[in-house]
């Protein structure tokens, strides 16, 4: 008896051990980047695994003044939201169209969608960018809150039906029956069981959107307008030889990611398996 309880407790000693290793193999760069963005130049060289002898919380200031990352950092925030924000609105209408809805199309309308996730990204942007520059919208927030909304709108339309294929048919049935109209029901009946989903959608297209570089670069040239990580790899190029403001200007880049996962990594999880524990 003894060797057979013996087993699972040296199992999971195991596995508590892997996870401690894992989690200190994935945050140590970021402790070594917060750390080191504390320092200066002569000690990230001198000292780059030791803490600073003087916090020098200038290096932010700097980064977030002269290198500009402060307007960077509101235009990020600004196409962020208006991207999720119109994905979404595109997306949960079309999914609940697909899986709500009776009508001979919708199949075809999924498969539709799903082939988006097929195709790359770079045979999009040359088109795109043209039809863009016809309609004006090249070097505008506004061409990036389209092109990222237009990116992430296939998985969201995918996640958004599966979780709207698990709600049960009488709730929509009760609220008709009620007088609701089917606006009525997608407003006030589906979207709001659905929060959890819809959580997931965003956070996914958040990450995604927040550290996007190439569409940005190609779209926006207006130092104004641009995005971080654009903005980012300007700062990089003029203090190439000055790495201190450099690394907290990254910081500040990597936080918001961070601080949305962290709180939200629960529901995230719980968005997931929603669908499939209510099938």
């Amino acid at each position: 008896m003894g060797q057979v309880q013996r087993g699972p407790g040296w199992a999971r000693l195991l596995i508590y051990t892997l996870l401690i290793g894992l989690t200190a193999v994935y945050l140590y760069p970021v402790l070594w980047l917060g750390v080191n963005s504390l320092k200066n130049t002569s000690e990230i060289f001198g000292n780059p695994w030791g803490f600073p002898q003087k916090a020098l919380w200038e290096n932010y200031q700097r980064a977030w003044t002269v290198g500009r990352i402060g307007v960077y950092f509101v235009n990020s925030a600004v196409i962020t939201v208006g991207s999720i924000g119109l994905m979404l609105l595109v997306g949960s209408t079309a999914a609940f169209a697909i899986k709500r809805l009776k009508w001979r199309g919708a199949d075809l309308a999924l498969g539709f969608f799903s082939v988006g996730i097929m195709i790359p990204l770079h045979a999009v942007l040359l088109p795109l960018f043209v039809w863009f520059t016809r309609a004006h919208l090249v070097n505008t927030r506004v061409s990036l809150i389209i092109a990222y909304a237009a990116f992430n709108l296939p998985v969201a339309i995918l996640i958004l039906c599966g979780f709207f294929e698990s709600i049960p048919r009488e709730l929509e049935e009760a609220a008709i029956v009620d007088g609701c109209t089917v606006g009525q029901v997608f407003w006030q009946i589906i979207l709001p069981v659905s929060k959890s989903a819809l959580l997931v959608v965003s956070i996914f297209s958040f990450v995604s959107i927040w550290n996007e570089l190439l569409v940005a670069l190609i779209f926006v040239s207006d130092p104004g307008k641009m995005t971080l990580p654009v903005g980012l790899a300007n700062f990089r190029g003029e203090y190439a030889t000055n790495f201190a403001p450099l690394l907290a200007a990254v910081m500040i880049t990597m936080v918001p990611s961070i601080i949305v996962y962290s709180i939200l990594s629960d529901r995230i999880i719980e968005g997931m398996t929603a669908g499939a524990l209510k099938g």
